[in-house]
């Protein structure tokens, strides 16, 4: 996970933290997310993902994006398709503070959301299943 610093942002100091841009098509802005960074359940089950250490990040355009508690978030991953070409892994979530112990540094994490794209795994899907 990348490191958070200093960012004056609407007239006020704050911290930024970048991440990552893509030249890969996607069908909106997303903010990337590591999806090997599962680090709890939520209440029926659903995974929950180290997000953000920080209250500012970008999305896939370069965009700067504000964090806040219930966001929802449209997030993605660099992945391959069978043919060895790039697929992004998809997700949609919502944002809760960190509660967890053992992880001060992180301050936000994402609860994923179920999806109506159908497939193996109800909370991520890739770019080819988008009709």
């Amino acid at each position: 996970m990348a490191q958070a610093y200093p960012y004056f942002y609407n007239g006020t100091w704050t911290f930024k933290q970048d991440k990552c841009r893509t030249s890969m098509p996607l069908d909106k802005p997303r903010i990337w997310l590591d999806f090997n960074e599962c680090c709890a359940c939520g209440p029926a089950g659903e995974p929950v993902y180290f997000f953000s250490r920080a209250d500012i990040v970008n999305d896939s355009c370069g965009n700067d994006v504000e964090l806040y508690e219930g966001m929802a978030v449209s997030v993605f991953d660099d992945d391959l398709d069978e043919a060895g070409e790039p697929d992004a892994l998809l997700a949609e979530g919502i944002l809760v503070r960190n509660t967890l112990s053992g992880h001060p540094q992180i301050k936000w994490l994402i609860q994923l959301t179920e999806t109506a794209c159908g497939g193996k795994d109800p909370y991520v899907y890739w770019m080819s299943s988008l009709p």
